[in-house]
């Protein structure tokens, strides 16, 4: 019990010590998301366009080392800029709480010059050693500090989906895993501080740190844990109880619901600001804690020198009281006027409903003509998104996986088998069975119930050259005349559905985005929701183009969809969007406030 009790009272000691993190997470976090990170993105874009890329995805890698070898290097050279930032980054925010922790005030000049003289010492094995701490075993354990350049270095959902979705094996490979990378994690947490505040080498500080938490697994883990949860529970404990004395207002003193949603907000606003610098710290907090708990804390360092307090002129206080009053005017008016407009006009735009697959809550067989019918009768979507290959006689199958064992239980790709003996195959899910069909029947049954759908072309290396000529000359009118649309995970398919057809509406579909929104002819961007941000979707509706998200199947992922004002959301479970998306005119400032919370987090 006393474990439990010290690690609690360090956890609010390091909530309450919060003011002292302020200006260094802030500094850093305006220095990332304003200046860095844009800079980052920018010179990324610049290098694809010198090889006339339009994009960067997992599918064009192979082409782009082969084909264009100096935008590669390129590419390889940001990757280890990125790195390199995430490290200074890491290193000047461990020597603040460093500082803090040894009660030694330190300016932001000196603080700037230790983090410099860290990043000139830097080796190229320290590097490595990093990029697999930070970029291989963080996202994955979840004890990675708020960071904006880690923020799209997610293990996107589709891929998790994946794994729980198929054999046990995979289950149990993941979790055995995800386990081994938490190990490491613990292993190696004192390796970077004891280079950064040590100066020890690589090989010394991983052995130190391997050593040290021998046998203090549990405990160092334990630690993490109460402070994630303490600041879990902090915030959402926080957030509720504004959102209750709103609704409160509202119910009983309704005339004075605007201006209470105003300060409320704000004071909601500050909360998840001392989140977000909590969590940016909590890692170096508790890395740093343990260190100076078990003595190995080392002394100031040789570079640090005491600054005597220097006596300010009359004018430099009247300056420096001058630019703090306007930096807090400036805030003021920005923050109210954001709040303002934010709860008085709609919080979102009813964004385009898409059913996945023609399925909704395992409702039936995926991509089979019963879902359709149900899923459209019952839940009403704008789209049913569905799926279409090719076959060993050039027909279409309506069918998602590249091999068709999954569901029927016979182990041959689409495009090895003729279309006749393909729809004779029963497909299983969901505790049901149905035909495999194919798409001539499928599209004339979505038409025949007035159904539009989003079809989706999974191309393969074995599809014939004429392959979108086909579909186009068959399907073509049948799609603009009822207006359906296609997507494409291909973006050269994409390309050139467009070039041949510029009046359908085609998609893109992007696993993750590294460097926003790809140029292109698309209509629309389908992106995989974890790496989506609001940026990311204003960024493409100035180009034109709009964005749906794929695939949020919770209530909470969804309202959060809504709040960066996605075009359009494609979900295995509609019935929950359609009780999400409810009448814009009945959501009430307490309702906003809600939105507000979800969509920060």
């Amino acid at each position: 019990m006393s474990y439990f009790k010290r690690n609690f009272m360090k956890t609010w000691r390091f909530i309450g010590e919060a003011k002292s993190y302020f200006r260094d997470v802030l500094l850093m976090h305006g220095f990332l998301m304003f200046f860095l990170t844009p800079f980052l993105a920018s010179v990324t874009r610049f290098i694809l366009r010198q090889g006339n890329l339009s994009y960067i995805s997992y599918d064009n890698l192979g082409s782009i080392m082969v084909s264009h070898p100096f935008v590669f290097i390129g590419l390889i050279g940001m990757i280890l800029l990125l790195v390199t930032s995430v490290f200074f980054e890491f290193t000047f925010l461990l020597l603040s709480i460093y500082f803090i922790q040894i009660r030694q005030p330190i300016s932001l000049k000196q603080l700037l010059k230790g983090t410099l003289l860290q990043l000139r010492k830097i080796k190229f094995s320290t590097l490595l050693f990093f990029l697999f701490y930070f970029f291989l075993v963080l996202p994955v354990t979840g004890m990675k500090f708020n960071s904006e350049l880690l923020s799209k270095f997610e293990i996107p959902m589709f891929i998790l989906d994946f794994i729980f979705e198929n054999r046990i094996l995979f289950v149990a490979l993941f979790i055995l895993a995800y386990l081994f990378l938490i190990y490491l994690g613990i292993r190696f947490i004192f390796a970077l501080p004891e280079m950064i505040l040590k100066d020890q080498t690589f090989k010394k500080s991983v052995k130190f740190s391997w050593n040290e938490t021998k046998g203090n697994f549990l405990k160092i883990l334990g630690q993490f844990i109460i402070v994630t949860l303490t600041l879990v529970g902090f915030s959402g404990i926080s957030y509720g109880v504004i959102i209750f004395i709103q609704k409160m207002v509202e119910e009983h003193l309704s005339k004075y619901s605007l201006g209470s949603a105003l300060v409320l907000m704000t004071l909601l606003q500050a909360v998840w600001l001392l989140s977000v610098i909590l969590s940016t710290v909590a890692i170096f907090f508790i890395t740093i804690d343990y260190m100076d708990s078990g003595n190995f804390l080392p002394e100031k360092p040789s570079w640090f020198e005491v600054e005597g307090k220097k006596e300010q002129k009359l004018w430099q206080k009247r300056v420096k009281s001058g630019a703090i009053f306007v930096f807090v005017l400036g805030g003021v008016v920005f923050v109210g006027t954001f709040n303002w407009e934010f709860l008085n006009h709609p919080t979102t735009i009813r964004p385009v409903t898409v059913s996945h697959r023609g399925v909704d809550n395992g409702n039936g067989v995926q991509n089979s003509v019963a879902a359709l019918i149900k899923t459209s009768r019952d839940t009403h979507p704008n789209y049913v998104e569905m799926d279409i290959q090719e076959t060993k006689d050039r027909q279409f199958i309506v069918y998602h996986d590249f091999n068709l064992k999954a569901l029927t239980g016979v182990s041959k790709k689409p495009n090895e088998l003729p279309l006749s003996e393909i729809t004779k195959l029963t497909a299983h899910e969901n505790g049901k069975e149905e035909s495999v069909v194919s798409f001539d029947d499928y599209l004339a049954e979505a038409n025949r119930i007035n159904q539009k759908l989003m079809i989706e072309i999974k191309p393969t290396k074995e599809d014939s050259p004429e392959m979108i000529d086909n579909f186009l000359k068959k399907y073509g009118k049948n799609i603009l005349e009822n207006g359906h649309i296609i997507q494409s995970l291909s973006f050269d398919v994409v390309e050139e559905l467009k070039k041949k057809e510029p009046k359908i509406v085609v998609g893109y579909i992007m696993p993750f985005s590294i460097v926003g929104p790809p140029d292109g002819e698309m209509d629309f961007i389908t992106i995989e929701y974890t790496t989506l941000t609001s940026t990311f979707i204003n960024t493409a509706n100035l180009k034109g183009k709009e964005v749906y998200a794929w695939t949020p199947n919770d209530e909470e992922t969804i309202t959060r969809m809504l709040f960066y004002g996605v075009d359009g959301i494609i979900t295995d479970q509609m019935e929950m969007l359609n009780d999400t998306l409810v009448d814009e005119n009945k959501i009430t400032y307490s309702d906003k406030l809600l939105y507000f919370a979800i969509g920060m987090g």
